[in-house]
C-alpha cells in the first residue's frame, strides 16, 4: 500500500469517528435532555407511567380530579374536564366555561385530546379505556386505588392526604408545596372534631342516612369504609349503611322506614322535597323532627372525595351534635378555604348559598 492510499484511509477513518462521536454526543444530549423534560412515577394503580415533568395540558376525566388541580393552583394548565360540571365551579374559575368536556366517562374522545394538546391524562382504573388512550401516545394516570378501602379512619386520612400529595407529584412545581400546606390545614381542622368525636359512646351518636349513591347514576347511598361513612364517623353519627359490603347500595323506602334514622342527609337527589312529601316517611324521626339536611356541594360534591369533604366533618359536626360545637363557624370556614386555596374572596351570601346547597345568586355571576 502506497503512502497516498494509507493518508486517504486515514482521513477517511477519523472523518468516520468524528461522525461516531457526532451521533452519540447528540444522542447522549437528546437522552439528557429528555431526562430533563420527562420523568417516570408510579401511580396509585401501581402502573408505571412516563409523563412531562411540568404537564402543560391536563385532562381531569376522573370527577374529583378537577378541583384537586385547581386547588393545588394548576387552573391555566387544564384542557377538558370530566362530565360533572357543578354551578360553583363556573363562578370560581370563568374560564371554565371555555374548557371542552368529556361527554360520557367511560369514551374519551381521543381526537379531542389530542387536538388540545393533552400531555397528561388522569383518569379511572378503566384498562380498556387507557389502553386505547395510550395508544395514541397520551400518558395517562389513575389518581386512586378502587381496589383498596381504609379500616381506620386514622387510614382513611392518611390515605386523603396521600392522594392529595399525589396530585402534587403529577404537577410538579410548587404543587407539592401547596399539597403539603392542603394536608396540614386540613388535618388541623378536622382533629378539631375528632378530638372530641373519637371518645364519644355509640349510644350518643345519631343514626343517619345519606342519600349520597353514585353521582348521575341510581339514587342510593354510600356504605363501610366508603368516604361519605368516614365523614359522618368524623363528625359523631353512625352510618346506618356501615355493616353493607358495597360502595354503592340502593336501598327502598321499606328499608328506610325500617331503619328510621335520626338524621337524614341528601346530597345526590335535587332537594330534600321528595323526602318531606312522601307520606309513607311522615313518622320517620328525621322527618317527624325536621332533622333532613341538604349537605353542601362547592368545586364538587362533598359527599365524595373533595378536597372540600374537609368542610363537611366540620358542617355535620355542627348538625349532629350542636351543644359540643358552639364556636365552629362555617361560614368563616368556607370563606378562609376558598380564599387560601381557590384564591377567591367568597362573600357571606355566597357562603351561606353553598352551605345550603344552593346555585350561585346573581350577586355571585357579577
Amino acid at each position: 500500500m502506497n503512502q497516498s492510499t494509507e493518508n486517504k484511509l486515514s482521513v477517511l477513518l477519523a472523518a468516520g469517528l468524528i461522525v461516531l462521536l457526532t451521533i452519540f454526543l447528540t444522542w447522549g444530549a437528546t437522552t439528557a435532555a429528555e431526562e430533563q423534560t420527562f420523568r417516570t412515577i408510579t401511580d396509585l394503580s401501581g402502573r408505571q407511567v412516563r409523563i412531562p415533568r411540568t404537564p402543560k395540558h391536563i385532562a381531569c376525566l376522573f370527577g374529583p380530579s378537577y378541583e384537586k388541580v385547581l386547588a393545588l393552583g394548576a387552573r391555566d394548565r387544564i384542557s377538558m374536564v370530566a362530565n360533572v360540571s357543578l354551578p360553583w365551579n363556573f363562578v370560581i374559575n370563568p374560564d371554565l366555561a371555555d374548557i371542552p368536556a368529556l361527554t360520557h366517562y367511560g369514551s374519551p374522545d381521543v381526537e379531542e385530546l389530542l387536538k388540545q394538546s393533552t400531555d397528561l391524562v388522569i383518569y379511572h382504573p378503566f384498562a380498556k379505556q387507557i389502553e386505547r388512550l395510550e395508544a395514541a401516545g397520551l400518558p395517562v394516570v389513575v389518581a386512586y386505588d378502587g381496589n383498596q378501602r381504609m379500616h381506620t379512619l386514622d387510614a382513611f386520612l392518611e390515605d386523603w392526604y396521600d392522594q392529595i400529595r399525589f396530585y402534587g407529584e403529577l404537577l410538579g412545581g410548587h404543587a407539592p408545596d401547596i399539597a403539603a400546606d392542603y394536608c396540614t390545614y386540613a388535618d388541623a381542622k378536622i382533629r378539631q372534631v375528632t378530638d372530641k368525636t373519637s371518645r364519644m359512646p355509640e349510644k350518643l351518636r345519631p343514626r343517619v342516612f345519606w342519600f349520597c349513591g353514585q353521582v348521575n347514576g341510581p339514587i342510593g347511598t354510600q356504605t363501610r369504609h366508603t368516604t361519605a361513612d368516614w365523614i359522618v364517623t368524623a363528625a359523631g353519627g353512625t352510618m346506618l349503611t356501615h355493616d353493607d359490603p358495597s360502595y354503592f347500595v340502593s336501598i327502598s323506602t321499606e328499608e328506610l322506614i325500617l331503619w328510621n334514622p335520626d338524621i337524614i342527609l341528601v346530597s345526590t337527589l335535587p332537594s330534600i322535597t321528595p323526602i318531606l312529601s312522601d307520606a309513607r316517611l311522615k313518622g320517620v324521626t328525621a322527618v317527624k323532627n325536621k332533622q333532613v339536611y341538604m349537605t353542601p356541594q362547592g368545586q364538587f360534591y362533598w359527599s365524595h372525595f373533595s378536597t372540600e369533604s374537609f368542610l363537611c366533618i366540620l358542617h355535620l359536626a355542627t348538625l349532629f351534635l350542636p351543644d359540643q360545637f358552639p364556636d365552629l363557624n362555617l361560614i368563616r370556614e368556607l370563606i378562609d378555604y376558598y380564599a387560601r386555596f381557590y384564591h377567591y374572596d367568597l362573600t357571606q351570601d355566597q357562603a351561606e348559598q353553598i352551605l345550603a346547597h344552593l346555585p350561585p345568586g346573581p350577586e355571585a355571576g357579577s
